[in-house]
Parts: structure tokens; sequence; C-alpha cells
């Protein structure tokens, strides 16, 4: 059992470098995002914990959208300054958020990311 803890935290630590790298310098959505959200195998627990997030930022009274694009622009400083929220861990969510985007409404995915 502790080597799955420790299997499945290692991968969450790589995953969370991963994307520091892609949005270290804050630069608006580009061609690199558009081939992690193609490259994202959404599985069930990513949908539950998605779900989780949506009722707490709707208990905070934060809109998603703007959340989702605020993690994604602003720098990681000035985002968890503003949102008092763990910066990697909002950026996953974002993935998550916008692959869902991009599987199930193509073109809002589009506007998205404009």
């Amino acid at each position: 059992m502790t080597n799955i803890l420790h299997f499945l935290q290692y991968k969450n630590e790589k995953e969370e470098v991963r994307l520091q790298k892609l949005f270290q310098k804050a630069h608006s959505l580009d061609e690199r995002l558009d081939a992690l959200i193609e490259t994202k195998h959404l599985q069930v627990e990513d949908h539950k914990l998605f779900l989780a997030f949506l009722a707490y930022l709707e208990e905070e009274q934060i809109e998603p959208q703007q959340l989702f694009r605020d993690v994604i622009n602003l720098p990681k400083f000035e985002f968890e300054a503003c949102y008092h929220m763990n910066w990697g861990q909002v950026v996953r969510l974002a993935v998550t958020f916008l692959t869902i985007l991009r599987t199930n409404d193509p073109d809002s995915y589009q506007q998205f990311i404009r």
C-alpha cells in the first residue's frame, strides 16, 4: 500500500512540474496548452474532483470560467495572492475543464482559448 501511495505522490509531483514548466511565464493560451489538452486522458477521479471543485467555487461565489482564465493568464504568485488557492492544483483542474469543454463543446472551447 505504501508503494502505491508513493507512486501516486511521485506521479502527481511530476505532473505538477510539467504543468509549471508549461505555464511558468504566464503567457496566454497557445499550442502547448492545446497539445496538453489533446493528450489528457480523463479518469473518473478527474471528473469527481472537478465536480467537487465546482461545488466549492459555487459556495465561495467564484465564477469558474474567470478563475480558469486567471490561473492560465496570471503569474503564479499573483493568482495565489488573489484567490488563496494552490496554483498547481487549479492548473490541473483547468486542464480537466478545457479537456471536457473541448470534447463536448468545441465551439465554446475555441471561444474560451481566444
